[in-house]
């Protein structure tokens, strides 16, 4: 190749800009939004032109004037715009093809949704990915276990898939609060997928137990209803405490005064939210899947397998309350397991854009 072209290939890749596509605030304190967010900070640090689109709260099932007024957004964009979807906007464009027809397409996926739901949701669901998976021209991912899933369930080539896992800092720690009771923290959207039905319902009846729930109302509201309701109905609101959007320093002190992490989510992409137990040396008690054991490992964890009645509550009776067992989970959690930071991650992400 002559050194013009390769020069004016190298600038054309470098000219290139990126149109971002995610559903709801990007400020919730939840896995998938810090992730974003991480790489939106460190774009717009870098000059990296990335603009940055927030779509409604609905997605994965847009109404239809959501998909008329993302219509509206994509024909203001220009040809040459590389376009970036999260994957709870990418599964709600079933019935929008045409745009993937249009504009070179990247996909950040979690994990595909149809690992969410059961039954005919989750065909449905399954139907769709597998619909508008072939239309996409790159998938960044953030784990090595939903790249094998993609590469098997979706035949989606190994070449067209780059792992980038979210960037994990160490959160600041607080002079913890001393209480009589055991602290539990959990997070995460709240949404049937993590469980947080089974999780209420195993520990409403456990005495000196309060759990903190850091997660998004807004993605499904049936759901976030119902969960309310379970709480008024059986006078738990006290003990269950629901936070909406919060700080950093909130979100920081809620982990340095909390005594385990608390996971009941039937799939996790990456589990950042575990991760960032783990780096704050908090044991953790959760559902066990080949994701979440690749991200924290096994040491200072206590995992359980079936959401039968009383599975988990037998777990936390014959642990929590007993400091020696406390202590030694403290002490088993691996120092060594290490995670990319925040910047590592974004620029690892910046690269899998050029590089797609």
């Amino acid at each position: 190749m002559l050194p013009g072209l390769l020069l004016n290939k190298k600038l054309s890749k470098k000219l290139r800009e990126f149109s971002f596509f995610y559903p709801g605030n990007i400020n919730q304190k939840t896995g998938g939004y810090i992730y974003e967010k991480n790489i939106l900070q460190y774009s717009r640090k870098k000059n990296i032109p990335i603009k940055f689109i927030e779509l409604s709260n609905n997605y994965p099932n847009p109404k239809k004037i959501d998909l008329i007024n993302l219509s509206k957004i994509i024909n203001k964009i220009k040809l040459s715009n590389i376009l970036i979807f999260d994957g709870l906007v990418l599964e709600g464009l079933h019935n929008s093809i045409q745009i993937f027809k249009k504009f070179k397409t990247i996909a950040l996926i979690h994990h595909p949704l149809y690992l969410e739901f059961k039954g005919k949701k989750s065909s449905n669901f399954f139907d769709r990915a597998k619909k508008i998976y072939q239309h996409i021209n790159y998938f960044i991912v953030t784990s090595k276990q939903t790249k094998k899933l993609l590469v098997k369930k979706f035949k989606i080539k190994t070449s067209n898939i780059m792992v980038v896992e979210p960037g994990i800092e160490k959160l600041k720690k607080y002079k913890k609060i001393k209480s009589n009771k055991i602290k539990l923290l959990t997070c995460g959207s709240i949404i049937e997928r993590k469980n947080y039905a089974y999780l209420i319902k195993e520990i409403q009846n456990i005495d000196q137990i309060e759990l903190h729930i850091i997660g998004d109302t807004l993605r499904e509201t049936s759901y976030s209803k119902k969960i309310m309701k379970m709480l008024e109905v059986n006078n738990l609101t006290k003990k269950i405490i629901l936070h909406g959007k919060i700080s950093q320093s909130k979100l920081e002190k809620l982990y340095s005064n909390a005594d385990y992490y608390i996971s009941t989510s039937k799939y996790e992409g990456f589990g950042m939210s575990l991760a960032n137990a783990f780096v704050s040396s908090l044991p953790i008690i959760s559902f066990k899947t080949p994701t979440i054991q690749n991200t924290i490992d096994k040491s200072g964890v206590l995992f359980f397998n079936n959401f039968n009645k009383n599975t988990l509550k037998q777990i936390i009776l014959k642990n929590c309350f007993d400091k020696k067992k406390y202590q030694l989970l403290k002490d088993n959690i691996n120092k060594n397991n290490k995670y990319l930071t925040n910047k590592e991650s974004a620029k690892l992400f910046i690269k899998a854009l050029h590089n797609a």
